[in-house]
Order: structure tokens, then sequence, then C-alpha cells
């Protein structure tokens, strides 16, 4: 039951109970004859991204009341992880997504309400929302909390990426005075918003705007200026106008537009976080004979990367924005796009493009300066993320591949069941140039909560052994990591996938341009090894990790909880 019918709930004499209970909340009979639309803000104080979402709340109604609908806040959770960098805490990260999915699901509902926009910023919300958009299939916005501000460090720019590999390795072979480092905590976040590069964050609001949730340019903007404060009354007319037309989430989250959200997430060489949540929300779409790790694989072969944004790229989030953002980078894809999805505008991609255009940020006779690049000149010829199969992936991995990334290493494995271990014997000098670092039972259902495992490359990359030493896990990195990692290798070592056969020693090849995982062992020695390992202990703790533990999904699946 949707749209119309859940409003004609509210009225006559069989709608004053359910009236009631607003009416309470200061609503008048008047308000509940209009349409009643949630919007779930998830402010909060624990993290910056969500702290000045109390503002842009208070505009989207006003922009939902402005247009004829009756408002109905109401809040969700919102978290950043960092914290918990490389301690066992952050096994509770991904099942933030899942959870805000369950929450908004829930009220939505049980409140019956009719449409919502969602306040999201960070790497979990983000696709929590998206989730959460394509069950319900009403209509919806995402409304993006936009990007921080980027400051400087001894005349560099200097964002909380940098921070974390001085405190992860740097300060191991560095005498670093703490005075010192504590102006660079102090600089590190300066304002609200997602931090200023393409990490797991920045990378899910722009593919938010690409699937056409979210206004033009609401991806990108910076976080409480006039521009993003003018789109969040936009958001609240533009979900009242898709209440008009009867158009649902699941009218704009079509087979197209997830093509269209792939082809650029590899155009922009963004988060391998992004991989798993879009394989969720193609579950969640029923799209999974659609599309697959192999499906990503063919587009990313096709698709060169041309976004010169950091962790890998020279600029940020900000200056991305300034040339034009999403809506420039749909123009320089445009031949290879489904530019007549419909989106939350009510009109279609190419209505993004046209946007762009009349705003001065988007043109496609001119040429581009180095931040969005042409594609005869890229920064990569083959997308941003790389797909791997091998004996050690035979369901698939990912990768992360710019122009600062080896593409190639070869060396014996130094095996790790967990983060902290890991972490710990990088920082003690027993990790040396050569070697793969290998984080297995760190998965969907091994960890459980297939944790980001960014402390680690952080750590290699800080104690200078960048272009040395790859890492290999079923676990997750982070988007603002660096240097050769291989995550999310499937199936799991907890699945009993091949990573689960890997000892100490073992010779393991990683080759981004042959797309290749493998280790040095016949199939018959790793179905050996496997066979005969010791029962692995059934997690003994409770709540959502345990509902990990026994009813994760494979991360080719998106690691729901199913």
């Amino acid at each position: 039951m949707k749209g119309k019918e859940r409003n004609e709930l509210f009225q006559g004499v069989t709608g004053a109970h359910r009236r009631a209970v607003y009416r309470a909340a200061g609503r008048t009979k008047e308000d509940l004859e209009k349409p009643l639309v949630g919007v779930v803000n998830t402010w909060s104080e624990v993290c910056p991204g969500h702290l000045h979402l109390r503002q842009l709340a208070e505009l989207v109604k006003a922009g939902i009341w402005q247009a004829g609908g009756t408002p109905l806040e109401f809040g969700g959770l919102s978290q950043c992880a960092t914290p918990a960098l490389g301690l066992p805490q952050m096994r509770y990260d991904l099942p933030a997504r899942d959870l805000l999915s369950y929450e908004i699901e829930t009220i939505i509902e049980t409140q019956m309400l009719q449409a919502m926009v969602v306040l999201v910023t960070c790497d979990k919300t983000i696709p929590g929302a998206l989730l959460a958009a394509a069950r319900l299939d009403i209509p919806a916005i995402i409304v993006p909390g936009g990007a921080m501000e980027v400051s400087t460090y001894d005349g560099q720019p200097f964002t909380l990426s940098d921070l974390d590999e001085k405190i992860f390795g740097t300060l191991l072979k560095e005498d670093i005075p703490a005075e010192e480092i504590e102006i660079m905590e102090e600089r590190a976040c300066p304002s609200c918003g997602a931090c200023s590069i393409f990490g797991t964050a920045n990378t899910m609001q722009c593919l938010s705007e690409v699937l056409g949730l979210s206004l033009p340019f609401s991806s990108t903007v910076k976080a409480n200026s006039s521009e993003q404060l003018t789109l969040a009354k936009k958001a609240g007319n533009a979900v009242m106008n898709l209440v008009e037309k009867g158009m649902t989430a699941k009218s704009i989250l079509s087979e197209k537009a997830i093509y269209n959200a792939i082809k650029i997430l590899l155009g922009f060489g963004g988060s391998t976080n992004a991989i798993v949540h879009l394989l969720a929300l193609i579950d969640e779409l029923g799209l999974n004979d659609k599309y697959t790790l192999k499906t990503i694989d063919e587009i990313s072969d096709n698709t060169p990367s041309v976004v010169d944004v950091a962790p890998t790229g020279k600029y940020y989030i900000p200056d991305f924005h300034e040339v034009g953002g999403v809506p420039a980078l749909l123009n320089i894809f445009a031949d290879e796009l489904y530019l007549d999805v419909e989106t939350a505008t009510g009109g279609n991609l190419n209505n993004y493009i046209a946007t762009a255009e009349r705003k001065g940020r988007c043109n496609a006779s001119r040429s581009y300066n180095p931040i969005i690049r042409n594609k005869d000149n890229p920064i990569n010829q083959a997308g941003g993320l790389k797909i791997l199969s091998g004996n050690l992936a035979t369901e698939g991995a990912v990768s992360r591949q710019l122009d600062n990334t080896i593409t190639y290493h070869q060396g014996p494995a130094r095996v790790f069941t967990n983060q902290p271990a890991a972490v710990e014997s990088i920082r003690k000098g027993k990790i040396k140039a050569g070697d793969v670092v290998v984080i297995k039972d760190v998965g969907p259902r091994g960890a459980p909560g297939m944790p980001d495992l960014y402390a680690v490359l952080a750590s290699i990359v800080g104690m200078g052994l960048e272009e040395e030493v790859a890492v290999v896990t079923d676990g997750r990195f982070s988007g603002f990591a660096r240097g050769l990692g291989v995550c999310q290798v499937s199936p799991e070592a907890r699945r009993n996938g091949p990573l689960a056969a890997v000892e100490n020693g073992d010779q393991i090849t990683i080759d981004l341009e042959e797309k290749e995982l493998s280790v040095d062992l016949t199939e018959e020695e790793i179905s050996r090894r496997v066979a005969t390992q010791p029962d692995k202990e059934s997690y003994s703790g409770s709540g959502i990790l345990s509902l990990y533990a026994t009813n994760a999904d494979s991360a080719t699946r998106g690691a729901k909880l199913k």
C-alpha cells in the first residue's frame, strides 16, 4: 500500500486514531489532509559529516511545506568509524548500512508515510538510504551532506587521510614532535561535511546523484554553503513533485541507472567500497541476473579514469565541484550513458547536464582543466577499479588502480586472521619489502562484519613501503586507502574459499593488468588444505555481529543481511 491509498487512511471518521498521534505533535486537521513526507535526519554529534544536517533538515521541511506537503522528521543512525581504525570495533562499520536501511523501512512503514527525503553523508549512511529507497519504493530523494573544506599544513593541502598515514606509519620511523601532530590534528577536518577526497563518503554521494536520487551538484557542494542551503529547500520542493507524478524510487533506480552508476564510478576511480554497496543495491532491486562482478569488469575494460582527485590524484572534491562535478563528468561520458533515465528532478540526466551548462560549469565545446580530463587524455586507460580473479578469488576480488598504484607484485604471504595483529606486525618492522600481507577470516561472516582494513594500508604507506608491500584480504578497504590492496576476495575464507588455504611463505601473484590474483599452489593442494583445516570457532557474541556471523551474504551480492 503506497501513495494516495495511505493518505486516504488518514481521512474520515476511521482515520481519527491515526490523526490523533500527529495532532499530539502539533499537526492540524488540514496538515493531515496533505501527503505525509518522512524527513529522515541522520544528524549527530559523533560525525562531522552529519553535524550540520539539522539546518538542512529545516530547509527541506520548509520546501515540503511550500510545495503542499506535511513533513514529519525522524532520526536515523550516523557514524564515522575513524575512532575504530585498526581495532576490533571496526566490525560494526558495514552493519551500520543495513541497520540504517531497517530503521528507515520500519518508521516509514509503521507511520504510513507516503514519501521521504533522507539526509545522509558518510560511508554507510548513503548506501543505507539507497537500500531503504529501493526496498520501500516510494517517492524518495537523498540530500547529501556535501564536502568538507580542504585545509593546509606546511603550505600543502592536508586531510584526515594524510594524518592517518602519519599516525599509523610515519611516527614509527620519524621523530615528529607532539606539538606538530597537534597542529595536524587541528587542521585535518576544518569543517562539516565528508572528507574532501574520493573516499567512500564522497564516492557514494556522487553515485546518489548519478543514480538520479539527488539533485544536480548536491553531492559535491561545500557543506553549509549558500548553494547547499538552497539545494536542501529545492529537495523539499522536488519530493512533492515526485509525489504528484507518482514517481517512486524504483522508477528512478532502473537497470539503466545502475549501468550509469557503474560507468561513472569507474570514470572517477572511486572507493572499492562502492562495489560492495552497488552489489547490495543490485540485489535489493532484483537485478542480480543483469549485473555481477563480471559485468563490472567488462565495463571497466572500456572506461578510462579521468578525474584527478585525491587520495590518488592532485585535487580535491571542492575543486571537482567548481569545474562541474558530476554533471560535467556525465557530459564527458554522455555518448556511453543512458541519459533518458528519470531522476529526482522529474526530468532526466540530460537535464542534469543542461543545468550545469546554464550555470557555466559544463560546456561540451570547451577543453576541461586537468581535474576532469577528456577520455582521450585519461589518468588510466581502464577504469580506476579492477576486478581480479584466479585460484585465490574464484568468484572475484576488487582492487583500486590509478596512476600511482603499482600494477604487479609477487611475494611471500605473511598471514593474519585479524587487523590488529597485522598492524602490530607492520609497526614492529616484521613486514619486509616484497611481502604480501594476507588478512583472512575477516569477510562478511568471518570477522564477522567485513571490517575496513584501512589501518593496514595506511601503516604500509606511512612506513614508506607503498611500492614494495601488497595486501590481500576478504575484508574491505577505505576509500582513503592508497597502495596495492586487493579486497573483497570471494568466496571468503570463513566459507572455505581458497584464501583459507594460504599459509606463511606461499608465493602470491597480483597482476592488475592481467586482472589476476593467484597463489603458487595446485588446485589439489588448495583443496587438501581447506579440507583439513581445524574447525573454526563460531562467533560467540550477540547483537548485530551475531546476525552477520550467520546471515551475511557473500561480498559478490553486497554482503547484506539476508
